[in-house]
């Protein structure tokens, strides 16, 4: 069954929902914030929450789809715009850009496409998030600077108005990035206070999404599509089991690929080493533990298997840039 064709304004429309690449006018002290959970009898059910300052609008959106979609864009848009797939499959075109986006879950991109026409095909019965920010392009020119090849590229486009894209297609989120999300979407901050951190963490989630663009991109070709499988599966692997402590030998058992192979590839598709990931990992489920329960630090080193709760603070600190006990009764973010 072929998809049925939408235009994102009859969604955006309903209910008079913020368009997610549209900016709007507030101000610094009450920016306005939107929550919804709706269902549209074509597209499902919809539950987001967006925030709009005057130079950034985010929304966290969660769509349970009923049908195949072809979702178009005929609005023009003068912002820079973000994605972050955080769960399901998306796949876009833009007129303007001469690759299409393959989103699957845990990637990301960023566009400027000034000129008008979209098509985003979503698959029915799936569950669908995304984080999502615009900015506005005067701001985002700013931030960036001229300092390197790559912002030098995206200024010149920015000038003459002309489409780019961060890179040719679409990069992971890393485990630093996804840490960042979950944070925005978990705080209890209040007042100016809210709006401080809201902002400073995107900010921070640019700099690390463009920090990945600038970085030497390794030609994922070269390894062997069934081994980067392998790699995959292995990484959602130590999504949920990472407290488990392995050695190489087990790794490469588990995947069945050789402990080089798995060396190697880990760290050309993730950038980053496979010990580092775990890492990274076990750091920023210490990091919740501390903000979000009353566990003493005690208690939080053993849950991650450390022996002496002092090896444990070092490696918090390295990882934080504070240890543990601060950042717990300070209630920090990073």
């Amino acid at each position: 069954m072929a998809a049925t064709v939408i235009n994102a304004t009859d969604i955006f429309d309903f209910q008079q929902l913020p368009h997610p690449q549209q900016l709007v006018s507030s101000s610094p002290q009450a920016p306005p914030s939107f929550a919804s959970i709706y269902h549209h009898p074509l597209v499902g059910s919809i539950a987001f929450h967006s925030t709009a300052f005057s130079y950034m609008h985010v929304m966290d959106m969660h769509w349970n789809t009923t049908n195949d979609i072809d979702l178009r864009g005929e609005a023009p848009t003068d912002t820079v715009n973000i994605n972050f797939l955080t769960n399901g499959y998306l796949y876009s075109r833009f007129n303007a850009l001469a690759h299409p986006l393959d989103m699957s879950s845990g990637k990301h991109n960023l566009i400027y496409t000034p000129e008008i026409g979209d098509s985003n095909q979503v698959k029915g019965k799936q569950s669908l998030s995304m984080f999502h920010i615009s900015l506005d392009k005067t701001f985002f020119a700013s931030a960036i600077g001229y300092d390197d090849s790559w912002s030098d590229k995206a200024q010149q486009a920015l000038e003459r108005q002309h489409p780019f894209s961060g890179i040719t297609g679409t990069q992971h989120i890393s485990a630093q990035m996804l840490s960042l999300i979950d944070s925005i979407r978990t705080s209890k901050a209040v007042g100016p206070m809210q709006n401080l951190l809201f902002q400073s963490r995107i900010l921070e989630l640019l700099a690390l999404q463009i920090d990945q663009f600038k970085a030497p991109r390794i030609d994922q070709d070269t390894i062997n599509p069934g081994e980067a499988e392998k790699l995959y599966q292995l990484k959602a692997y130590l999504d949920s089991h990472f407290l488990t402590t392995y050695t190489l030998t087990q790794l490469s058992r588990l995947v069945l690929l050789n402990e080089f192979k798995l060396k190697k590839g880990f760290k050309q598709l993730f950038g980053v080493t496979v010990f580092s990931y775990i890492r990274q990992l076990r750091m920023e489920y210490a990091g919740l533990l501390l903000r979000d329960c009353t566990m003493p630090v005690e208690e939080v080193s053993e849950r991650l298997g450390y022996e002496h709760p002092q090896h444990f603070s070092i490696a918090f600190k390295k990882y934080s840039g504070v240890n543990p006990s601060h950042y717990q009764r300070n209630k920090v973010h990073y």
